[in-house]
């Protein structure tokens, strides 16, 4: 086999395990957190700061991924992280005590890091040169059908099942096909650095402003698109005749579409004013959810706001690979992963604690609008020379 198709194969493996990490641990938390709210009565602000919790200490141990996909090769740290996830998503239905969940969350941060975006970006950094940002586009596109397979098949055999039966049932089938890919496909690829000692420079790039046009504008479109999601069963659940399922599935589906839409014509775009518009399509999405009542004009704002959802994960990376050199890549993009994961951590207990302080979503959507807006600003602050 040809290491283009080899090249290929890897990406396929990496899309297999996009959807396990963005489909159990991203799109999911939702339904975890509507499922544990009902069976142990918890708070919106307790969970969703779990979460929190989960994303802020998977970012502290994204550099030491990066690190271990060099030494140990990228189908050991796949593997590990699938396992480690597996492991913490079957105990999850069986917690009693708020420490356990947190338990659990913070077993399941590692995992999800090192399965998702970063280590995603560094396996197909070591297979594409010329066609990396087409391979990387493909391979996060697991995130978005993860969106449209796995959160809504949880809703619609959780009334059947029952959450521990529906869930546990759902994660054996994610991680056995997953891991199979993995374990078949991914390896070095021929652009593989030499494995090296953990690096010293790590943090460099914090010092340059360069860095921070691309890291913070991200950081905060993904605190509001994190926390949007995470809280978008609750917020339409209680509205009349609207089926939070389908809901999620039209944000998932208009996502894939918006990523292939973005695939065939991101050359021909400059990423960065591209990622200005699609903060913007969001703006207007949350204001219309944050007055409409009627199922029709919900699901279309979920539409147009799921259309930008995939290409705010995919644009950053594109925007790196443009701006810094091949070599840097990998790096570059594990710190800023890094950095807007930090950030955007807080945005489910951020939202969680508006809203119980509120009662209501109200202000947590007016706090998305403002940091999509100020996200669309900061963007277009290019390179100081």
């Amino acid at each position: 086999m040809t290491s283009n198709a080899a090249g290929w194969r890897v990406v396929f493996a990496c899309f297999l395990s996009a959807v396990f990490a963005w489909g159990f641990g991203f799109y999911a938390h939702g339904i975890y957190l509507v499922e544990l709210q009902k069976a142990r009565g918890w708070s919106t602000g307790l969970i969703s700061s779990i979460v929190t919790g989960h994303y802020v200490l998977g970012a502290l141990l994204l550099p030491r991924i990066a690190w271990a996909i060099g030494r140990f090769g990228p189908r050991v740290v796949f593997l590990s992280g699938l396992g480690i996830t597996a492991a913490a998503l079957l105990a999850l239905p069986s917690v009693t005590a708020p420490w356990q969940l947190a338990l659990l969350y913070a077993l399941m941060a590692p995992g999800w890091n090192a399965t998702s975006v970063a280590p995603i970006a560094a396996t197909i950094g070591q297979w594409f040169d010329k066609k990396r940002g087409l391979a990387l586009n493909l391979a996060l596109s697991g995130a978005t059908v993860a969106g449209l397979v796995v959160a809504p098949a949880l809703l619609t055999i959780i009334p059947t099942m029952g959450f521990a039966n529906a869930e546990r049932l759902l994660v054996v089938i994610g991680i056995v096909v997953a891991g199979v890919a993995v374990a078949l496909s991914v390896r070095r690829g021929p652009l593989s650095p030499k494995p090296a000692a953990m690096p010293r420079s790590t943090l460099a790039p914090l010092k340059h402003w360069h860095f921070w046009s691309i890291s913070a504008p991200f950081a905060f479109v993904l605190t509001s698109q994190v926390g949007f999601l995470t809280h978008l069963v609750p917020l339409i659940a209680s509205r009349s005749n609207v089926d939070p399922g389908l809901a999620v599935g039209i944000n998932a589906v208009m996502a894939l579409i918006g990523r292939v839409v973005l695939g065939f014509v991101i050359d021909r775009l400059e990423p960065r004013r591209a990622s200005a518009l699609s903060f913007l399509v969001q703006v207007g999405a949350i204001a219309v959810l944050a007055r409409a009542d009627q199922a029709a004009v919900i699901y279309g704002a979920c539409a147009v706001y799921g259309f930008s959802v995939g290409n705010n994960i995919t644009l950053s990376p594109l925007i790196i690979q443009r701006e810094f050199a091949a070599a840097d890549f990998p790096a570059i993009v594990a710190l800023s992963t890094a950095v807007v994961q930090i950030v955007y951590a807080f945005g489910p207990g951020l939202l969680g604690v508006l809203r119980d302080a509120f009662g209501g979503y109200g202000v947590p959507l007016v706090v998305c609008l403002s940091l999509n807006l100020a996200a669309s600003v900061v963007v277009l602050m290019r390179r100081r020379t």
